[in-house]
């Protein structure tokens, strides 16, 4: 689960910096357990893998990895 939000973002413009992150991957295993579905832990989820993205893109994130680029535009454009 994702914990609450911290001033993380925040405090890594105010030192001039951009806040980017690696590796979202669609599988449940890779998926923080909120965006998880039931079809097993190796099971693709697209649209958990979607969520999960905008989550952190919400909450400040500057730019990410993904090994799956149409998931992680799909996110951007949302």
């Amino acid at each position: 689960r994702l914990d609450a939000p911290t001033a993380l973002a925040q405090d890594v413009r105010a030192a001039g910096l951009r806040l980017e992150t690696w590796t979202f991957r669609p599988e449940n295993r890779f998926l923080a357990a909120d965006f998880r579905d039931g079809a097993g832990e190796h099971a693709r989820n697209e649209a958990g893998s979607v969520a999960e993205i905008k989550r952190y893109l919400a909450l400040g994130l500057d730019g990410f990895f993904t090994d799956d680029p149409a998931l992680g535009r799909q996110a951007v454009d949302a």
